[in-house]
């Protein structure tokens, strides 16, 4: 996570970006007497937005909670994409 101020922000923004951008840094403008801000990537966002839906539903926090308890028990199998086609077909 990288700390700038806004005034650094405009300076180099075209690098910073490209930072957020490339490498998944976080970017944390801040700014006096005021809120700071975070910028992250597209991507990271889109993850973050996926795990808060998936997590949002009970059921769905039971079953991810159960499945990593089991991997971590060493009970996990991991499945070849063609194992996992044939199941799911």
């Amino acid at each position: 996570m990288l700390a700038v101020t806004q005034t650094n922000l405009r300076t180099n923004i075209n690098q910073l970006l490209e930072n957020v951008s490339r490498n998944d840094d976080t970017l944390v403008v801040t700014r006096s007497r005021r809120e700071n801000v975070v910028i992250i990537s597209e991507a990271e966002y889109n993850s973050w937005q996926e795990t808060n839906y998936l997590m949002k539903n009970e059921i769905n926090r039971k079953t991810l909670s159960e499945s990593l308890s089991s991997n971590n028990r060493g009970e996990g199998n991991v499945l070849t994409l063609e194992e996992w086609e044939k199941m799911n077909c």
